[in-house]
């Protein structure tokens, strides 16, 4: 990621591009690969941020934490019923959820640095 973009943006465009992703799953359902592949991608970003969070030095709040442990368990219980039977309007809330979370990151006054891997 280039260095012209603020902590913010840096942070937040993993969700925007996971929810471009499975956006594009939903409108091919019946690629099974593509759906398995964004759906273990969203999860594990999810994990991560939350790992990211909860073991940062900020003080993060109990309603964000909270909040950060139910959406990621979300995640990975919505993969594993789509692997199961694939919902039109389940993928929609994927959808929805990581669009909200980027544009939270992109208004928060603070966010985590996100470490380099060089």
């Amino acid at each position: 990621m280039s260095e012209e973009f603020t902590p913010q943006e840096q942070v937040a465009y993993p969700f925007l591009e996971a929810a471009v992703r499975i956006d594009t799953a939903k409108q091919n359902p019946d690629d099974k690969q593509l759906l398995e592949q964004v759906l273990d991608d969203n999860v594990a970003l999810w994990l991560f941020f939350k790992n990211l969070l909860l073991n940062s030095r900020d003080e993060i709040s109990v309603d964000t934490t909270d909040f950060l442990v139910q959406a990621s368990e979300f995640m990975i219980k919505a993969a594993q019923l789509l692997r199961r039977e694939f919902d039109d309007e389940l993928m929609s809330r994927l959808v929805a959820l990581n669009l909200n979370m980027s544009e939270l990151l992109l208004q928060s006054p603070t966010v985590p640095m996100m470490p380099r891997f060089e």
